[in-house]
């Protein structure tokens, strides 16, 4: 059996340091390796210098010709093997593991002999026409190929969804043997995590939070929000993430507490304020691979209303703690769904469903406990 003890976590983020990162997961994801019993080394990646500016003008020059825009980073070649070039080899030489929290790829145009576990929310396949779009073909196709060579090469792939890890295998060519899932956690510490009390009539206050507007579906939450007015309950929408909200959504019943840095101690402290006083959550998002905003909901107990696309069904289970209409439904479809609920006595139910996803998957106490399972299985602890 193969034992390993220490873990080379390859990011440009410092994970020791950087909550904000990938919206603090790859801090997170540092801290609960660790939990699990495993030392950690940051190996950082390095994007920047004179040929990443030739790649640049490269992208520029096929973009003239495709009359399209190419993708950049890790899927594009000369990108990624300028990063994958920067990862230092004396520092993978004292690792018995590597780790890529996204960004395997980069791997691709180094000769390492070290086997890694590639973690991610998403495959390019995935996200193609559905989450990126107006790219030119030839990108995508070239994307494709190096998300296949990562993957392929990857001792384990572990995605934060079913749906990310299907794509592994239908996809990409992995191995279904060593594929797994594993749900991220709320970015919240968790002293900080206080459960709200379910709502037992008056106000009902109704947290959305995204920084794309159009993409997480504000308008339609605005829209559930104000047909819910219209139909005898007094809701009021706290947004969370928009810094600068369109006039039209700005009224009495709408506050807006603009764009929350976590690394900011005071904007941290008004995020969990505004998650303790809030009885349900509403993301009517078009597209989303593993929202971490959904575990910090299930984390404080807030029911959950949202679509049933990407990766969201891990998070949300329909009727059990929220709902996750068909996409395209409406705005009076999610109204009405909540007055449902409410007149049900649905909503304690979904509270208390919350608890237990939130132990048994939805918290990165539960992610570090299943990691460690994960390396068990694979006969490396």
């Amino acid at each position: 059996m193969e034992k390993i003890k220490k873990i080379g976590y390859v990011s440009f983020a410092n994970p020791f340091k950087d909550r904000f990162d990938w919206s603090g997961t790859t801090y997170k994801i540092r801290e609960s390796i660790e939990k699990a019993g495993y030392e950690v080394v940051w190996i950082p990646l390095n994007a920047k210098g004179f040929f990443f500016k030739v790649s640049k003008a490269i992208r520029a020059i096929l973009q003239l010709i495709t009359r399209k825009p190419w993708l950049t980073g890790c899927h594009f070649p000369l990108d990624a093997m300028l990063t994958g070039l920067s990862i230092d080899k004396a520092l993978v030489s004292k690792c018995d593991y590597l780790f890529f929290p996204g960004g395997a790829q980069y791997i691709n145009y180094r000769n390492i002999d070290k086997p890694f576990i590639y973690y991610t929310d998403a495959s390019i396949f995935g996200l193609i026409d559905y989450y990126i779009h107006g790219y030119s073909k030839y990108s995508y196709r070239i994307a494709e190929k190096l998300e296949m060579k990562a993957v392929q090469h990857a001792r384990i792939n572990i995605r934060s969804s079913k749906w990310a890890a299907e794509s592994v295998v239908n996809d990409c060519g992995g191995d279904s043997t060593h594929n797994y899932v594993l749900e991220f956690g709320p970015n919240i510490d968790t002293n900080d995590i206080k459960k709200v009390e379910p709502y037992h009539g008056g106000e009902l206050r109704i947290l959305f939070s995204g920084v794309d507007w159009e993409r997480k579906g504000g308008e339609t939450a605005f829209n559930t929000v104000k047909l819910l007015r219209d139909k005898g309950i007094n809701a009021h929408l706290f947004i969370v993430g928009i810094r600068n909200l369109d006039k039209k959504y700005q009224c009495e019943y709408v506050t807006n507490m603009g764009f929350l840095n976590k690394n900011n101690a005071e904007q941290y402290a008004q995020y969990i304020r505004i998650l303790e006083k809030c009885h349900i959550f509403l993301l009517p998002t078009k597209a989303e691979c593993s929202a971490i905003v959904l575990s910090e909901a299930a984390a404080f107990g807030m029911p959950c209303y949202t679509y049933a696309t990407g990766g969201i069904t891990n998070y949300v289970i329909d009727g059990y703690n929220g709902r996750t209409l068909s996409p395209g439904s409406s705005s009076n479809d999610f109204a009405n769904i909540i007055i449902e609920d409410i007149n049900n006595n649905r909503l304690k139910e979904f509270s208390d469903n919350d608890n237990e996803l939130t132990r048994d998957k939805l918290s990165w106490e539960a992610w570090s406990r299943r990691f460690k399972a994960i390396m068990d299985k694979e006969g490396l602890s």
